[in-house]
């Protein structure tokens, strides 16, 4: 029976331990086994959590399940019987780590001393944990670095946390802040926008709000977001400082009252126009005055606008308002309307679109009647159009006049030369001369009336070369040398070292300026000297000179209250019949008018009595080459003892001029024969030879164009297509030179003919040297 006993309690002993085992492999921790530091054993969980089997776990120490770094810290917890759980790193077989949890337990068994040791992986923990931290830090710092004040409340509105914006925006100090309750020190709307919130209802406050804390106002918005639905609840909310929005909303107020009470006291008709609803949004009061009708027919009926358009520009409209609807509507249109009375008016209406995501919205403009101008502007182009119409009469007139002028007075200087010529008497000589400088001083008085009517109809152009400066100032002033000894006045020149060589530009207009100085100077000055004067002024800009030319006197002077006249067109110092100095009084008023067509500037400096100085200063382009270049050998004109073996032929139907040069040209030892229209030069060309044609323009049966062409085109014999033809006429306006020429002519001479220019012309044309 006690064998029996004993059986049964060993049995029993054994299924307790059976059971004992599979709730130990069972549980999720690893628990290990160990006496004096030796691991006796472990269970099913250790060996999968850390790899070993139980054969390898028995007998290690229990330490080398963490890694060597916590080792000492595990002996130092088994040494003080500590069975608080803590954290160590734990060490697999595979040499890989995890985090872990120990807690250990010492228990007595058959007076042995034994250790329990609980190992948990808490891996999973540290993730959530990690992501804990993670989430609360990107929600800090979302807090602490939001474009917006930031504030918690607890379920009684005491503020808990705050972030730096909301410190400012309240001026005051965070410590301050926290632990202040909204509910009980606020203002009363303040106060109700934070307990709505508190009792779980979103809640917002718009208004002016004075810190209690700190007493700073602003215009602020705030949400109060309650963080749970319940009842209380903590309060998150976030506020916004919109002082300045707020100030833009009440100045945009502002702008649009002053801009109703202008566009309700406007005369132009002021107008918003919707494109997706299609219909007039505003319409000013001026509609009633520009159209007849009040603002709210538009309105009513958008398409009546269409109603009022003149038939003429129906289309147009049309297709303006069609553009519209694409933004594409032109700034500014002008068209007209029949208003309510029957009234046909000139609107013009601009138009600026607004966008909205890209698409037109919405168009404003302004619509003034614009009848009245459209009336003026008529009446200018009309205006314009007879003025136009004059200014052609009168060049006409004026090239007629050259014409009719100059071929007499071609006649009488003619005539006077060859007189001059053969007279032997010294009293005919100073008859003639004096015939001939009354003649010189009539033709320069036409050719200063030709040149300002040129300029005054802005038709004067200027011929743009290469030329040496030097030279034409010396020209002027051997011009005026005789004049000058024979009057007891000094001439003297005056010429800058570093004058340049070449430059571009019209040397006979600059001639021409300075011969009316000098002129002037000389004429004004009875003792004393007369100074022309030429300097480079500083380069203002590149690929430029700035040349001043001073023509300075001892003479009379021009009197204060005379100078704002002196550049006057027919004006002159001295008036009246008894007037002591000749002249036409166009001299000055040309050379200011040449000088501003060059782009320079003339000043005038005089004191009467003591004498006066002109300041001319003109720029010239700079050529690329700074000297002039000298003429060709094949150039050269061939010299010549006599010319008895060239015959030239003249086309004058002026009996005068036309005995004027056959004698002259005879002097110079030239064979000549004469012709009295074109047709007569074509036919005597056909049966003989000629070396050169001086032909008149204004002829009868064929004029001397028509004869010239005709010769081109081989109607003379084709030995005669380019036989030298030189235009002798009184057409003497800028371009006719010009117009001569491309009509197939070699060059040009206007009337009254002087010897010496004709007998260059010829002989430069003919390629002959002087006998």
């Amino acid at each position: 029976m006690k064998a029996v006993r004993h059986q049964k309690s060993k049995k029993n002993l054994y299924d307790s331990e059976k059971r004992n085992r599979r709730l130990s492999d069972a549980t999720f921790e690893s628990i290990l086994i160990s006496e004096d530091g030796i691991c006796l054993d472990q269970n099913k969980t250790a060996e999968h959590m850390f790899g070993y089997t139980l054969e390898e776990a028995i007998g290690k120490s229990d330490t080398e399940w963490v890694i060597p770094e916590d080792r000492e810290k595990v002996i130092k917890k088994i040494s003080a019987n500590i069975e608080k759980a803590y954290e160590v790193t734990a060490l697999r077989k595979d040499g890989t780590t995890f985090p872990c949890e120990i807690q250990e337990k010492i228990i007595i068994e058959d007076d042995r001393e034994l250790h329990i040791t609980a190992l948990r992986d808490i891996s999973q923990r540290k993730a959530i944990e990690k992501q804990m931290r993670d989430s609360e830090q990107r929600h800090r710092l979302i807090f602490e670095h939001s474009p917006h004040a930031m504030i918690r409340f607890d379920n009684t509105g005491t503020i808990i946390d705050c972030n730096q914006k909301f410190v400012k925006l309240m001026g005051s100090d965070k410590k301050k802040l926290i632990g202040f309750n909204s509910i009980k020190h606020s203002t009363r709307k303040m106060r109700a926008a934070v307990k709505k919130a508190v009792e779980g209802e979103t809640s917002v406050y718009q208004d002016i709000y004075t810190s209690v804390t700190g007493n700073k106002t602003s215009y602020i918005r705030a949400i109060f977001n309650p963080v749970n639905k319940g009842n209380p609840t903590e309060v998150i909310a976030s506020l916004e400082d919109i002082t300045d929005h707020r100030k833009m909303e009440v100045e945009l107020a502002r702008t649009e009252s002053r801009f109703k009470t202008i566009a309700e006291n406007s005369k132009d008709l002021i107008y918003r126009f919707s494109i997706p609803d299609k219909k007039f949004e505003y319409v000013s009061p001026a509609c009633l005055e520009i159209t007849g009708y009040p603002p709210g027919t538009f309105y009513n009926n958008s398409q009546f606008f269409f109603d009022l358009i003149h038939p003429d520009f129906a289309d147009f409209i049309h297709q303006q308002w069609l553009d519209m609807a694409c933004g594409k509507m032109s700034p500014i249109v002008e068209y007209r309307i029949i208003d309510r009375y029957g009234r046909s008016k000139w609107l013009q209406q601009s138009n600026v679109p607004f966008y909205e995501d890209g698409s037109p919205s919405k168009v404003e403009g302004i619509v003034r009647d614009v009848t009245e101008l459209k009336d003026a502007l008529n009446k200018v182009e009309e205006e314009k159009t007879r003025a136009e119409a004059a200014s052609r009469t009168k060049s006409e007139f004026l090239a007629n006049m050259s014409h009719e002028i100059r071929t007499p007075l071609n006649g009488i200087m003619g005539m006077l030369q060859l007189i001059g010529i053969e007279s032997t008497s010294a009293k005919q000589g100073e008859y003639v001369n004096a015939a001939m400088q009354a003649s010189k001083r009539l033709n320069n008085v036409l050719s200063d009336i030709l040149d300002l009517a040129q300029v005054e109809a802005g038709k004067l152009t200027l011929n743009y070369k290469e030329f040496n400066p030097e030279e034409e100032i010396r020209h002027v002033f051997e011009l005026f040398e005789i004049t000058s000894r024979h009057s007891g006045v000094e001439l003297m020149l005056r010429l800058a070292p570093d004058l340049p060589r070449t430059v571009i530009g019209d040397p006979a207009r600059l001639q021409q300026i300075l011969t009316n100085l000098v002129g002037n100077a000389l004429k004004f000055t009875h003792k004393g000297h007369v100074c022309i004067d030429a300097t480079v002024l500083p380069h203002y800009k590149s690929k430029q000179y700035e040349l001043l030319f001073t023509v300075e006197d001892t003479g009379v002077g021009i009197p204060k209250e005379k100078m704002h006249k002196l550049f006057q067109s027919f004006s002159q110092v001295s008036h009246g019949s008894t007037r002591q100095y000749q002249g036409a009084g166009l001299g000055l008023s040309i050379c200011k008018k040449l000088t501003e067509l060059m782009n320079g500037s003339i000043s005038v400096e005089s004191t009467a009595g003591e004498g006066t100085c002109f300041n001319v200063s003109i720029p010239f382009n700079i050529p690329q080459h700074e000297t002039l270049l000298p003429e060709t050998k094949e150039n050269s004109p061939k010299a010549k003892s006599s010319y008895s073996d060239y015959r030239i032929l003249v086309a004058e139907d002026e009996k005068v001029n036309r005995l004027y040069i056959k004698l002259f040209l005879e002097q110079l030892g030239f064979n000549v024969e004469t012709v009295t229209d074109g047709q007569q030069v074509l036919d005597k060309l056909l049966y003989e030879d000629f070396n050169l044609v001086l032909m008149d323009i204004n002829m009868p049966v064929m004029n001397g164009t028509e004869s010239t062409q005709a010769i081109r085109m081989g109607e003379a014999g084709a030995h005669n297509k380019r036989i030298p033809i030189i235009a002798i006429t009184a057409f003497a306006m800028k371009g006719d030179r010009e117009q001569f020429l491309q009509k197939g002519m070699d060059d040009y001479i206007a009337k009254p003919v002087e010897e010496n220019e004709l007998r260059k012309i010829i002989l430069k044309t003919l390629q002959l040297s002087s006998v």
